[in-house]
């Protein structure tokens, strides 16, 4: 059944509503976790299992972590399970998708677990300093996971296999050559077993570069089609965009650990701490954060904005094919369910790429250019 544009909207907006609620919430649990003094009980209770604070800090990151996963369940719940169901974009039981969740929410508390030691070491090492080395230590974990991601992380979700469509895999490795880039292979990821949704992402380096294509692209997508959707991420490449946004991210990091680091020693004069590294001061670094990082969205939203763009206008020129673009884009969009034209300023906001009427929109001025 194809989606009707109003099944998209009330799709996508409440989407939009769980990714704002979940801040919020994400904001009052913190401050209550600190102001009502439960903060501190667990730092006790912790030091007094482990004197040692790497042990503490991790026991109170564990009872933290599990505190925090209680109270999102219920919102995962109805957006990653229900949600998809009402409107038939998930192909998981409900036992499959609680086995996704609680692998992802391991892997999420792992992630948090060293990045906050390495925090709170530096916190306790080199006080003053310690947003320096904690914006260095948190880019450098952005770049290795962005680098491990397609084979480590993605297949604890999903399984490779490689493209059979040899007439597909020439006219992908043609686009590749034509624009003077090395690939390696192109495979697909069984998305399906997961989601009706599709989805392709370029990874890897030099000539271990591969193409990946959702299986779900690969048959509900015309050969043309897809060969925009790899033209598209090839000009990310191209334009150095990822390069671009870690500029831009590290120097947010930065800003962001340095505000942080004023704001939390406010917080300590406020309430009588002596030491910067308590870990019962945690909720408010991590309300500090989030609100800041919140402040900065819209920022980095319209950047990626901008580079999509630029990555759309890359795939038609280098493809020739506008309309081949355009039935892709009104495709993705009832796939995925869409909305095709959110207020204006829900999309400057809240969107990482520019909205479906508007790369329609671009796509045929385009057209009507190459016409004239």
């Amino acid at each position: 059944m194809t989606p009707s544009a109003p099944e998209a909207q009330h799709y996508s907006r409440i989407k939009n509503l769980i990714f704002v609620a979940t801040i919020i919430l994400d904001l009052i649990v913190f401050k209550v976790f600190f102001f009502s003094g439960q903060s501190d009980v667990l730092r006790h209770w912790a030091f007094s299992i482990f004197p040692q604070a790497v042990l503490a800090n991790a026991l109170y990151l564990f009872f933290f972590g599990l505190l925090l996963y209680a109270i999102h369940f219920p919102i995962s719940l109805f957006s990653g399970y229900y949600w998809e169901h009402r409107y038939k974009l998930s192909n998981q039981n409900l036992f499959q998708w609680w086995m996704d969740d609680m692998k992802k929410n391991a892997l999420g508390f792992c992630l948090m677990l060293v990045m906050m030691e390495v925090i709170y070491l530096f916190l306790g090492k080199v006080s003053q300093s310690w947003w320096i080395w904690a914006s260095c230590f948190w880019i450098f974990v952005s770049v290795v996971l962005a680098r491990i991601t397609p084979n480590v992380i993605v297949p604890l979700f999903f399984k490779y296999a490689a493209v059979e469509n040899q007439s597909l895999k020439e006219r992908i490795f043609k686009v590749f050559d034509d624009c003077k880039v090395a690939l390696k292979d192109i495979y697909t990821i069984n998305l399906s077993v997961k989601t009706k949704k599709a989805n392709a992402f370029l990874c890897g380096l030099g000539k271990n570069r591969r193409v990946v294509l959702s299986d779900t692209l690969v048959e509900h997508f015309t050969p043309s089609e897809i060969e925009v959707v790899v033209a598209h991420e090839l000009g990310h490449y191209k334009h150095h965009d990822i390069a671009k946004l870690l500029v831009i991210q590290s120097g947010l990091t930065f800003i962001s650990f340095y505000a942080v680091d004023q704001l939390i020693r406010n917080t300590m004069r406020q309430f009588d701490y002596t030491e910067i590294d308590n870990i019962a001061l945690l909720p408010m670094l991590l309300y500090f954060l989030t609100l800041i990082n919140l402040m900065v969205l819209p920022l980095i939203n319209w950047f990626s904005r901008t580079v999509e763009k630029e990555a759309d206008r890359f795939s038609i020129e280098v493809t020739q094919k506008p309309e081949d673009f355009i039935s892709l884009m009104e495709k993705l969009a009832k796939m995925n369910l869409s909305e095709l034209k959110p207020n204006k300023w829900v999309e400057r906001i809240l969107y990482d790429h520019p909205s479906i009427d508007n790369r329609i929109h671009f796509a045929k001025t385009y057209l009507t250019k190459a016409s004239s």
